[in-house]
């Protein structure tokens, strides 16, 4: 599907981490399939990718990969995650799903409250910018322990850091990277490959590639959102009725 904005066209797919088994949410079902507000949280992602354009739709299955499958929308593709080493090995799982797409969003699939707007309008950011890699950010209303963007005095972005890593300034950052990206395809896959592992976890992180692609001169682009509660992931039954309590505003 092919969606126009002005002088550009929506040409790309999504890849939806959805490979967790999320046991902070008590639930027996993958997190992905836990219901808000009456719907499993990965569809309302799904619903939302399709309102805004996007064409192919990968999600990434790993813990009750079947129940996964069977509950997906038909043209969804499913690759398997056999080994949980990390999101950027969890991305790589599905190049082979996005052969031909110039452009690949990658989403956590935890995000219900994602909108089509905010999709569309990371697109057009990362077209008009001609960037490398762009992400959703806004700034928060409440503290989590997300990644913070770092920007220089002129607003570009200089770099992310972990709030592990932070030193006490960059914790009271509230703007957060929270894995919701865009992509140019020719830069995410090649780079990919390049993100080691960690020392102590021996896992590959995809906020890892932000720094690679920052020094290898490419540009990376944050698009802050009016409405921070959109990026939030659902961890635990708690989050689920703070969304429920959203959507029932709306």
């Amino acid at each position: 599907m092919l969606t126009s904005f002005g002088h550009t066209e929506m040409d790309s797919g999504a890849v939806i981490l959805a490979a967790g088994k999320g046991t902070r949410m008590r639930s027996h079902l993958p997190k992905p399939l836990v219901p808000v507000g009456g719907q499993p949280m990965v569809l309302r992602l799904i619903e939302s990718l399709r309102e805004a354009g996007v064409g192919a739709i990968s999600a990434v299955v790993g813990h009750g990969a079947e129940q996964l499958r069977v509950a997906l929308p038909a043209g969804v593709a499913t690759p398997y995650q056999a080994v949980r080493s990390g999101t950027a090995d969890a991305v790589a799982c599905a190049e082979d799903s996005m052969v031909g797409v110039g452009r690949v969003f990658v989403l956590v699939g935890d995000s219900p409250l994602l909108s089509p707007q905010a999709v569309q309008q990371l697109y057009r950011e990362h077209c008009d910018t001609g960037a490398a890699c762009s992400f959703l950010t806004a700034d928060f209303g409440k503290s989590f322990p997300y990644a913070r963007v770092l920007r220089d005095e002129s607003g570009s972005v200089l770099g992310c850091v972990e709030e592990r890593d932070c030193t006490p300034q960059q914790r009271t950052i509230t703007e957060y990277l929270t894995s919701h990206y865009l992509f140019d395809a020719d830069a995410l896959w090649p780079m990919l490959a390049q993100i080691p592992r960690h020392p102590e976890t021996k896992e590959r992180y995809l906020t890892d590639i932000i720094g690679l692609l920052l020094g290898a001169g490419k540009t990376v682009h944050a698009v802050s959102i009016p409405d921070w509660r959109e990026l939030v992931g659902l961890n635990t039954p708690e989050d689920v009725a703070w969304a429920e309590e959203i959507l029932r505003e709306a």
